[in-house]
Formats: C-alpha cells, sequence, structure tokens
C-alpha cells in the first residue's frame, strides 16, 4: 500500500488566540485523538505535520507521552496527583523496551536484509496501542464528566473532522480488528480501569505525604494498572500483533536462539538490563550504582522460563510478575524516587527523531 505520512492539522494557528465553543462527544474524542496523533509526528509548516517514520524514534516519542502523564505533565495534568495514572510509569517503560528492540542489532540486520514482516507488526502495535490508550488519559484529564458521558460514543470510524488523518496512519485497516477503539460489552477494562480513578484521585488529593497516597491507594492502583494491562494485551496486541504467524514464529526464535533481541523489561531509561544488573562480583557497575544498591530489588524481569510471548494467558504471568515488582518498588520510598528519576528522563524523549534511513517497505510502504 503507498501513500504519505503527511497530515493537516485542524486546529486554529492564529498566535494568542481563542474562541468557546460547545463541542459533542465525538468531536471531544477528536480533539484528543489529534493531539495523540501530534505527539509521534513532525511539524513541517503552518498546520502541516508528517507521522515520524523511525520505529525506535516513535516508540522512545510513545514511552515520553506515557511517562509525561504518570508525571502529570500532559494536557490539563495535577501535580497533587501524579502518579494516578498507575499503568502509564509502567507503560513508558514497556514502550522503551520495544525501543530497545527496534535498536538491536538483529533487528536492524533484519530491517536492512528485507526480512521485516515481524519488525512492521511490532511497529503496528506500538502505534495502535498508544492511539487507543493515549487518548482515554487525556479525556479524564480534560474533565471525567465529559469522559463518563462520552466514553461509549468513541468511534474512529464516525469521525469527521480528522478521519482522513486518522485512516491515513500506517495500518489503519486494524482498526475493525479493534472495534475502532469502541468500548464494547466484550472490552469492558477500560471503564473498568478509569472507575478507579475518583477513589484513588481522593486519597492522593487529601494527603501531603507521597508514601502515604500510595499506601491509602495501593490496592486501587494496582487493580487499575491490571486493567488497562488486560485491554493493552488482550484487546489490542493479541488481536493486531500475536495472531499472527510471523510473530509467532519470531517468540519462537527468541526462545531457542541466541542473538536475538532481549525482551527483558528493565524499569530504567537505560536500553541494556547490564546497566541496572550486578556484574559477577556481586556489584552495580553503572552510573546509577550508588540508587540501586540502595533499593530492596532489582529493577528488571526477564520473562519467565515457560514465558510463550505470543500466548495471551502465559504472557499475562509475566506482565502481571512485572507489575508487582513495579508495585513493590512504587510503595518503597527510595524505589518510588528511582522510578520517577527514570520516568523524568524518559519525558525528554519526546522529540526522538530516526537517525539512518526509512526503508521503503516501513510504515505500511507509506513515505
Amino acid at each position: 500500500m503507498t501513500g504519505s505520512l503527511d497530515w493537516e492539522s485542524n486546529t486554529n494557528t492564529t498566535e494568542n488566540s481563542c474562541k468557546a465553543v460547545q463541542c459533542d462527544c465525538l468531536t471531544f474524542w477528536e480533539i484528543y485523538q489529534q493531539e495523540v496523533i501530534k505527539r509521534v509526528s513532525n511539524l513541517q509548516k503552518g498546520n502541516h505535520y508528517k507521522l515520524e517514520p523511525g520505529y525506535e524514534a516513535r516508540a522512545r516519542r510513545i514511552a515520553s507521552v506515557y511517562a509525561k502523564i504518570f508525571l502529570e505533565q500532559e494536557l490539563n495534568s495535577n501535580k497533587d496527583l501524579k502518579g494516578r495514572y498507575y499503568w502509564m510509569g509502567l507503560g513508558a517503560f514497556a514502550s522503551k523496551t520495544v525501543a530497545t528492540i527496534f535498536k538491536h542489532r538483529g533487528s536492524v540486520l533484519g530491517y536492512n536484509a528485507n526480512v521485516q514482516e515481524a519488525i512492521n507488526l511490532f511497529a503496528l502495535g506500538n502505534l495502535w496501542l498508544f492511539m487507543d490508550i493515549a487518548p482515554w488519559h487525556l479525556a479524564w484529564s480534560a474533565s471525567p464528566a465529559s469522559f463518563n458521558k462520552c466514553r461509549n460514543l468513541r468511534d474512529v470510524s464516525q469521525f469527521t473532522h480528522i478521519k482522513n488523518e486518522v485512516m491515513n496512519l500506517p495500518w489503519s485497516s486494524c482498526l475493525p480488528k479493534i472495534n475502532h477503539l469502541k468500548i464494547t460489552e466484550k472490552t469492558p477494562q477500560v471503564p473498568q480501569a478509569f472507575a478507579l480513578l475518583p477513589k484513588i484521585e481522593q486519597a492522593f488529593s487529601n494527603l501531603k505525604s507521597e508514601k502515604k497516597k500510595y499506601e491509602l491507594a495501593r490496592t486501587d492502583l494496582f487493580d487499575h494498572l491490571m486493567f488497562v494491562a488486560v485491554q493493552e494485551q488482550r484487546n489490542i496486541l493479541q488481536v493486531i500483533v500475536w495472531e499472527n504467524c510471523s510473530v509467532k514464529f519470531g517468540a519462537w526464535m527468541q526462545r531457542w536462539f541466541m542473538g536475538m533481541p532481549d525482551a527483558t523489561l528493565v524499569l530504567s531509561s537505560d536500553y541494556s538490563v547490564d546497566e541496572v544488573k550486578k556484574n559477577w562480583f556481586g556489584n552495580y557497575t553503572g552510573n546509577k550504582s550508588d540508587q540501586l544498591v540502595e533499593l530492596k530489588e532489582d529493577v528488571y524481569i526477564a520473562p519467565l522460563n515457560n514465558t510463550k510471548a505470543e500466548n495471551y494467558d502465559s504472557r499475562m504471568i509475566w506482565i502481571g510478575k512485572a507489575a508487582e515488582k513495579y508495585h513493590r518498588l512504587m510503595l518503597d520510598d527510595k524505589g518510588r524516587n528511582f522510578l520517577h528519576q527514570e520516568l523524568q528522563t524518559i519525558t525528554g524523549w519526546g522529540n526522538s527523531k530516526a537517525d539512518f534511513k526509512i526503508h521503503p517497505n516501513s510504515n505500511e510502504g507509506k513515505t
């Protein structure tokens, strides 16, 4: 499929101007869908944008947005509620892991050798998961009341103002498989996750101590994270990525052959697990060694020995263990400070760009 990554924004280009408008629910969702597309696009001039074509760069940008949402540095943020979007912190580290895979020499060799299907599918999943999950969060930050009023009316197929821009994104043909980003009876996880936010926000608003905030809301935070994880893994990625034969074969190769990309989830801004891992002598040697030695546990988790990444149930066991590690670190003062520091570093990746020539078969052949 040929086409272009270019798109036009419908926003006002006059500086220091504003106009009050009353928008319907569909427009409400279009506003935040467009904001998300902008985060992974490069402004050309005027209101003309072009989607960032580099897979690693895009994954870094997505990680940056997730980190900013977690740290309350995105649109309509509230510093007193930092951490309420609990999955977003873990999601930032996960998208960084995807960027690491794209950067891996095995991926680069396959990319240059025109063996790209699995790589393209991971890029598809990274992009469309972002297109699904980020607008939900930006919309809640803008107005929980509007979110609840409009949540069942989000439907990309019904967009009017930016439908062409959305459909021009690579692999937009996957949208019917994920119900055009709608909530359905079979995909209730978004309402379940966001139904917990009022209690979390109340706990965070009523306490000054960050440790006490997290302790009081600990159960709701973890449940919120896991509802979003199911939405991410089962309702999006399993459908558009893991059911593909090329990805299943790649996952099998990763389990049995050396030299394949390492899927270890590293809860830091580092690409290499060696930066946060003890050496043969039991010592940390990276530039974060002074902090790591004070933590109650390590900050990485590899897939479990029997993990079959392509199998949803198997993959979720590993993700659950990773979430528990993340949760324990967040509940500990030193662990939380470390994770927040690393997420702050990741927020600086928002302008990442590809540092190599983009293959013509990338992005569904769009240039």
